[in-house]
């Protein structure tokens, strides 16, 4: 849940960062060309942020008990790739490809066929 809240903490403090960034007194022009964050990242952050949110949810869910159960589990990895991770016309290129990215990753890990799911229930 780390990366999520660091994406979040950075992108709501953008403008600070900047700021410190570009002031010699604090910063030095080596140092900050080093930490500089491109416009193109930022927009990755602001993208990526809300995708990884529905991650953060579930880890919570599933972390929130002291013995998991697997009833639990696939309901809540199927959720992800049948509804959340879903690509949409919304989608910029990079959440979409992020998107389904993260779905093959849990399909393959979990060995979750959301189809062949579905037949079971």
């Amino acid at each position: 849940m780390r990366w999520n809240l660091m994406f979040d903490c950075l992108v709501e403090q953008r403008w600070a960062v900047t700021a410190v960034l570009s002031d010699r007194t604090i910063t030095k022009l080596q140092d900050a060309r080093t930490l500089e964050i491109l416009d193109e990242y930022w927009l990755i952050m602001e993208e990526i942020a809300p995708v990884l949110a529905t991650l953060k949810c579930a880890t919570a869910v599933m972390s929130t008990e002291t013995q998991v159960s697997i009833s639990n589990i696939y309901p809540i990895i199927f959720s992800l790739l049948k509804t959340h991770h879903l690509r949409s016309e919304d989608d910029s290129r990079r959440v979409g490809e992020f998107k389904s990215k993260v779905r093959r990753s849990l399909s393959t890990r979990m060995r979750v066929d959301t189809d062949d799911y579905l037949n079971r229930l």
